[in-house]
């Protein structure tokens, strides 16, 4: 972290082809077989699907599809409590992987040094130069007050290979401190493309902020007519050399009971209400198959166990181009 400032990765997608899905997730993302459970069902086309936490592994396709696995902001997380990402990107290139989407994010913790009013208003004056054409804003409040609860400025098309977001994280969290999100959503070749660099070049930071200019200028305007003669904004000029000096920040998400009970909700429910149904109501197949879930229970959920209610952190241990 530099002044306030953070880089994470915020979304991760590969596929191998050359890999079953259990090599996948023992040589590949180097996880425990026996931490991930079959799904009711696939998605994007696989038939199957396997799940641990937010990170999921997609098989059972056509050849042609190979295994796809996604791992989601909160999946990011949860993959950094016991390895790094840029590990994994090594891993998957060792593989002949492809990733498919990567998204990275810049956090200001400061409120300063990503000024959001000043990018709303540049982008309303049009005092910018930018291969994206067009950007949208959205602003969302509660119907009882009119009190705003999110704020985002979207900037180029999602269905592009480059898009951008920045918004309002406090707002969205709830959280009274300052924290702005500069985002970027990098797909397909493009993805691709910052894989291969991201194998060479350490300097996340770096890479990020030449992306970004790359892509996006913000001006300070002039009486010349010609906009590409507008110097740059001293304050992007600001930002661009702060986010270069930027290394990659490892984020552990913190779990706890209640994230449990969540996820089993959520992706376990329906599962168990079909064992419930075949069974005539009768609970005594799930009750012995928790108990022998206690048999399996390790470090790490003793620890949450033993912290329960409590936040605790089980789980630590060519853009130039384009």
């Amino acid at each position: 972290m530099h002044q306030g400032l953070e880089c994470i990765f915020d979304w991760m997608e590969f596929t191998i082809h050359d890999l079953d899905e259990e090599e996948v997730i023992l040589q590949v993302l180097e996880m425990n077989l026996a931490d991930f459970m079959e799904l009711p069902k696939g998605r994007y086309g696989y038939k199957k699907q396997l799940a641990n936490g937010h990170i999921s592994v997609l098989y059972c396709g056509t050849e042609e599809m190979g295994v796809h696995v996604i791992l989601s902001g909160k999946g990011c997380r949860e993959y950094e409590a016991g390895s790094t990402l840029l590990e994994l990107l090594d891993r998957i290139m060792l593989h002949d992987g492809k990733c498919t989407r990567i998204d990275m994010a810049m956090d200001d913790k400061t409120g300063s040094l990503i000024p959001f009013d000043k990018i709303k208003e540049a982008i309303k004056t049009g005092t910018i130069s930018s291969r994206w054409k067009s950007s949208t804003e959205y602003v969302r409040r509660k119907l009882q007050d009119g009190e705003i609860t999110g704020h985002t400025i979207n900037i180029g098309s999602r269905k592009s290979k480059m898009y951008m977001r920045i918004y309002d994280k406090a707002l969205e969290q709830g959280q009274t401190m300052p924290w702005i999100r500069i985002e970027l959503e990098i797909r397909d070749e493009r993805a691709q493309s910052l894989q291969d660099i991201l194998l060479f070049e350490t300097q996340i930071g770096q890479v990020f902020a030449k992306i970004i200019n790359n892509y996006i200028r913000f001006l300070e305007s002039n009486e010349d007519k010609n906009r590409s003669r507008w110097p740059t904004a001293p304050w992007w000029d600001n930002l661009i050399g702060e986010i270069g000096k930027i290394s990659l920040t490892r984020k552990p998400e913190d779990r706890t009971v209640e994230d449990v009970r969540s996820w089993v909700k959520q992706q376990v429910g329906p599962s168990l209400a079909v064992l419930v149904i075949a069974d005539d109501g009768a609970l005594d197949d799930i009750i012995r198959t928790i108990m022998e879930g206690k048999t399996r229970l390790k470090d790490k959920h003793m620890r949450i166990l033993s912290n329960k209610g409590r936040k605790w952190d089980p789980w630590m241990e060519g853009f130039e181009r384009v």
